[in-house]
């Protein structure tokens, strides 16, 4: 009986039968034995396994590649989502540390090199003295310098909040014969003519509407004022239609040199000797006096060369400059180069350093400069720099620098209608 079941299990069909699977299948009449030619681990599937985010992952002993560990190790890092992740982040950040540096910082920190070697005594001896320093050129009709009336400076204190009657000084940038927009920017001031005192910047005439309206309404406010270079432009002009004896004569307007102009001109020619007479006594810098937080402070259309007396400031320059020359520290009316604020601050704040621990209030020792003419940068309110100009007859804005008791600041801007297309 052991023997006959022996001998048909010898007789079992061992035959081997690859599956699909991998495995080895045997049959026989009554079972069927399976060989394993590979770990039963290897048989085994996940969900995320058949994704084609892995297809790439070897399925088999047999498939992995053969390589020393540390490549694997390196391509496991490198084909992680994470790592490339912060491949982007740090990438971004290299790329932007050298955009900075190139662009930003390092332009600045050269600016500032050459701005502290442009105020260097040494280098002042080295180039033969700064512009301005040594001579000023003479002009006919010209006030150079002036001083404003010391009743119309706000006081040092700051006025008590229903105190009437508080002294401000309204510091207005260029109108160029923009008489409404003016006027709805004295009533957005509340402008009182018994307690407030208007300073004009300067270009207070040509290429708007009402040239001479303007003269006639801050004339009539008893407004102080500077000297332009559209003001001494026209005046100019009109100081040789005279001298020519042509000032009512147009006969000659296209055979001379003063056919060049016929805007100016004509304006020129409109103008009363009154209106003509006031606007030469405009100085070229009016010295303000002094108010707090501001220091020394004075109003000038154009600019001033640091480091020079307000007599010896030259007047043309003064009227027209808005870039500096960092070596001798000669003006330009060109847009292209450092602009003089740039100048002028540095050399107020080696100033303000220079005596912050010797002197009581170190601010007074300082002069703060207001000015107009620059529309091109418009409103600019720096540290020891107020520019006032931004732009109205162009359809820009009218501003004004309103300073009250104690020295508070506050400016304010009405919309301008857009006189351009009207010039010839």
């Amino acid at each position: 009986m052991t023997n006959s079941n022996y001998t048909s299990n010898e007789n079992i069909d061992m035959s081997d039968d690859t599956s699909d699977d991998g495995l080895y299948h045997q049959s026989g009449p009554s079972y069927r034995l399976a060989r394993f030619t590979r770990p039963l681990i290897d048989y085994v599937r996940n969900e995320w396994q058949m994704g084609t985010k892995y297809s790439h992952l070897p399925t088999s002993t047999s498939e992995r590649p053969e390589s020393p560990r540390w490549v694997q190790m390196i391509t496991s890092i490198v084909t992680a989502p994470r790592f490339r992740r912060y491949v982007v982040v740090y990438l971004t950040l290299l790329v932007s540390c050298f955009v900075g540096w190139k662009f930003v910082l390092s332009p600045r920190l050269e600016e500032h090199s050459a701005l502290l070697r442009s105020l260097d005594p040494n280098v002042k001896d080295e180039v033969g003295g700064w512009f301005g320093a040594n001579a000023l050129p003479t002009f006919d009709n010209i006030v150079q310098l002036r001083d404003l009336d010391p009743s119309y400076l706000p006081a040092e204190k700051a006025a008590e909040p229903n105190q009437l009657n508080q002294r401000r000084l309204v510091m207005i940038g260029d109108v160029h014969g923009c008489k409404e927009e003016l006027e709805t920017l004295l009533e957005q001031i509340e402008f009182d003519e018994e307690s407030d005192h208007l300073v004009f910047t300067g270009n207070l005439i040509d290429k708007g509407p009402d040239s001479l309206g303007v003269v006639d309404l801050v004339r009539k406010y008893s407004a102080s004022c500077v000297r332009g270079n559209h003001e001494d432009r026209i005046l100019v002009l009109r100081h040789d239609l005279i001298a020519s004896k042509i000032l009512e004569d147009t006969s000659q307007d296209n055979e001379d040199d003063f056919g060049q102009d016929p805007s100016g001109r004509k304006l020129a020619r409109e103008m009363s000797d009154e209106q003509a007479k006031w606007l030469d006594t405009c100085p070229v810098i009016l010295n303000i006096g002094q108010i707090k937080g501001l220091g020394q402070t004075v109003v000038v259309h154009g600019g001033l060369v640091p480091g020079v007396d307000l007599e010896k400031q030259d007047p043309f320059s003064a009227m027209t400059m808005v870039t500096i020359d960092l070596e001798r520290h000669v003006p330009s009316s060109s847009q292209v180069g450092t602009h003089w604020t740039k100048l002028y601050n540095k050399h107020q704040s080696l100033l303000y350093s220079s005596v912050e621990k010797t002197v009581e209030d170190p601010k007074s020792m300082l002069t703060t400069v207001i000015y107009g003419h620059d529309s091109y940068n418009s409103l600019s309110m720096k540290t020891y720099t107020k520019g006032l100009d931004t732009g109205c007859v162009e359809g820009g804005k009218l501003t004004a620098l309103v300073i009250s008791d104690g020295g508070e600041q506050k400016v304010v801007q009405v919309g301008c209608n857009d006189y351009s297309k009207n010039w010839t």
